[in-house]
């Protein structure tokens, strides 16, 4: 196993020297100032806001159902509670929705977005990054078993949420925000490094080659991993 990590290593510096902008990082970024308030959905107990914004000079509110994210040094404020159910929070109580990985583990993604919606001050972005539903990772996703994808994770990512991919495709995405009130405002899919195959150095040259294709040509732009959402409760 040490020998195809330091295989896949090789490889990625090589067709990888550059490490791939984050693009919720930038959508953040580019939005974000001093003095807002942030609702960081999904944070758990590490992940965050970008650290290039002012987050220091923000207040941030993580939410979860993950009891870790009580511990997250990033949240000025946190709450343990299932997107799917009402948020307990003021209308209007947010500049900025930050949701990361999230929206594939939504069981109801309707309620979650309405919630989104009225948590939101008129103006408010909702920023979100989500797998999209046609790659070929997240049908490996769909016809394999739970317990699959805890071991999946189990050596480099930690726990696994089951997933139900209710809301991760361009059309669904757009009819969910439109349904729920929002202006979106940019659905952009995207094809990033295959880092998930890094363990698998065979795979992982599979997924460089695929990166390489669906890259070349917007033809393949539906068959892009990544889907960035950025939509607006418009004034």
């Amino acid at each position: 196993m040490s020998s195809h990590k330091t295989i896949a290593s090789r490889l990625m510096d090589r067709y990888y020297p550059v490490p791939n902008p984050d693009p919720l990082d930038t959508a953040f970024c580019a939005h974000a100032r001093a003095g807002m308030k942030v609702l960081d959905a999904g944070c758990s107990g590490s992940r965050g806001c970008s650290r290039q914004a002012p987050w220091e000079e923000m207040f941030i509110v993580g939410i979860d159902i993950d009891p870790a994210v009580k511990n997250n040094p990033f949240c000025n404020e946190t709450y343990i509670c299932d997107l799917s159910k009402p948020l307990p929070f003021d209308d209007s109580s947010f500049d900025i929705i930050h949701c990361r990985w999230v929206i594939e583990h939504l069981e109801y993604p309707e309620k979650t977005f309405h919630e989104f919606h009225r948590v939101l001050k008129p103006g408010g972005k909702v920023l979100c990054l989500t797998p999209n539903l046609f790659h070929y990772a997240m049908i490996a996703a769909r016809i394999t078993p739970y317990w699959f994808h805890r071991w999946w994770k189990h050596e480099e990512d930690g726990e696994a949420f089951p997933t139900y991919y209710r809301a991760n495709s361009p059309r669904s995405l757009h009819r969910l925000c439109t349904v729920a009130g929002f202006k979106v405002q940019r659905l952009e899919l995207m094809e990033v490094s295959p880092y998930y195959l890094i363990r698998h150095w065979p795979l992982f040259l599979c997924g460089v080659l695929y990166e390489r294709i669906v890259n070349s040509t917007s033809l393949f732009e539906r068959m892009r991993q990544r889907i960035v959402l950025e939509a607006e409760k418009p004034l």
